[in-house]
């Protein structure tokens, strides 16, 4: 439900800003729905830690679990998205094909998108997957190592690299992007994990305190520099997850249907939304004069129906695409391992 709740963050407060420009609009609250982002990392951090505590001999099976949950369903948005490109350039406002920026948006490598001139990918928000590969990588390694060092190692490299980059900068993308501080909100996370698992209990009202603290300040705050992201945005962040976990482990928070069905479906919705926004932006830029609403009214409308359109298109997505993917593709491993049937989460 977590997930559900960033994937909101990132669409409706933060995302939806770009299209509704277009009709000359902004939006009524700070743009700092970007958090979401951090959620996602330290919540990725804790679950590779709680998933994976105390297997040995893992590591094969660690980044094929990770690589059949992130990759087909990324790799089939981003050809769409290239075709897109290719076929009806007109439609793409901010795309231009460029051949290494293409293999690199495949391989989850960064490289400098040749429009924006950052380091994105052809599906944007696919930054952060570039991010959490690398993660996983690392992590993947330190399940080399003995349990009890396993977090100290992968802190330390994380850390390590942060202070590379504030130490010495660099505009070359491999480094820029790998010694950014952000990822130490993985670590976050992975902290959070071991707590959970041995650490002491603490009273469930300090869990409503955490997660009310954790989100007033995420969303108070207008955009981040990257330098001081990870503390600005990424503790507040743990502190929302923290929060979320003291509640769960005081006492399992209930089953809500649809929060359930779409943090099952916020993959799909970080990956689609952006081309949902974007289409509905053209559509509302000839039917916004035949409206008689303006201003903040008008931005709610239009903001409704696109936040709409997008969660419908990503739960279609990920009940007819992405269940069916992971169904066939843990199917496959389980049939040449049946050692592994029943544990392909």
């Amino acid at each position: 439900m977590l997930r559900a709740v960033a994937a909101l963050m990132v669409v409706v407060v933060f995302h939806l800003g770009a299209p509704l420009q277009r009709l000359g609009l902004e939006a009524p609250w700070p743009q700092s729905g970007a958090a979401g982002v951090d959620i996602f990392f330290v919540l990725s951090g804790f679950l590779m830690l709680v998933t994976t505590y105390g297997r040995t001999g893992y590591t094969a099976s660690f980044y094929h679990k990770r690589l059949v949950r992130i990759a087909p369903l990324y790799w089939i948005v981003t050809t769409a998205s290239l075709a897109l490109l290719l076929l009806a350039p007109q439609v793409v406002k901010s795309g231009k094909a460029d051949t290494w920026h293409i293999i690199a948006s495949y391989l989850f490598l960064p490289a400098r998108h040749p429009v924006l001139g950052t380091l994105e990918p052809l599906v944007v928000p696919g930054w952060t997957l570039n991010y959490e590969m690398f993660f996983y990588l690392l992590w993947g390694i330190a399940l080399l190592l003995p349990q009890e060092r396993r977090l100290p190692a992968a802190g330390l490299a994380i850390a390590g690299l942060s202070v590379l980059g504030f130490a010495a900068p660099s505009d070359n993308a491999f480094f820029a992007f790998y010694t950014s501080s952000i990822m130490l909100e993985f670590v976050f996370g992975l902290a959070l994990g071991l707590w959970y698992l041995k650490g002491p209990a603490i009273g469930r009202g300090w869990g409503l305190v955490l997660m009310a603290l954790g989100f007033v300040s995420l969303l108070s705050q207008g955009e981040m520099p990257q330098e001081v992201r990870f503390l600005r945005w990424g503790v507040p962040a743990a502190m929302v997850v923290a929060g979320a976990l003291v509640l769960e482990r005081a006492r399992p928070v209930p089953r809500v249907g649809i929060l359930a069905l779409l943090g099952d479906a916020s993959y799909a919705l970080y990956l689609v939304h952006g081309m949902v926004l974007s289409a509905m932006g053209q559509v509302f830029v000839r039917l916004a004069p035949a409206l008689p609403l303006s201003g903040t009214a008008l931005y709610l409308v239009c903001g409704v129906a696109a936040v709409g359109a997008a969660l419908v298109v990503s739960i279609i997505v990920h009940l007819t695409v992405e269940r069916p993917l992971l169904r066939l593709m843990s199917s496959k491993r389980a049939a040449r391992d049946p050692a592994t049937a029943g544990n392909q989460g």
